[in-house]
């Protein structure tokens, strides 16, 4: 198993827990440590919860992440990635503006 699968496998767990987007996304980030970047957050999110690609790539403009150019509040970012409950499959955030179809 990979990092990435161990990251990814980290936070199914603590989603079911309850935690919420950005406590997982500080949780991946703390789990990968240096190996942490923009492609690892989506690979990680992708293989945990299968979130579209067009949505992470937005997600990755998260301000605490700090990779520049336009940044996303937390408030934007918990929305984007609404991953809703830990039975719930994913569901892109009012803030796509289109339908999880």
């Amino acid at each position: 198993m990979s990092e990435l699968e161990k990251a990814a496998d980290e936070l199914r767990v603590a989603h079911a827990e309850g935690k919420g987007a950005v406590e997982l996304a500080l949780l991946s980030r703390d789990t990968l440590g240096s190996a942490f970047g923009a492609i690892s957050f989506i690979a990680v999110f992708r293989m945990a919860f299968d979130v579209p690609i067009d949505v992470l790539q937005r997600a990755q403009a998260w301000e605490r992440f700090g990779w520049g150019g336009a940044q996303i509040s937390d408030q934007e970012f918990s929305a984007l990635l609404h991953l809703g409950s830990p039975t719930d499959e994913f569901v892109p955030g009012e803030v796509l503006g289109r339908d999880a179809g």
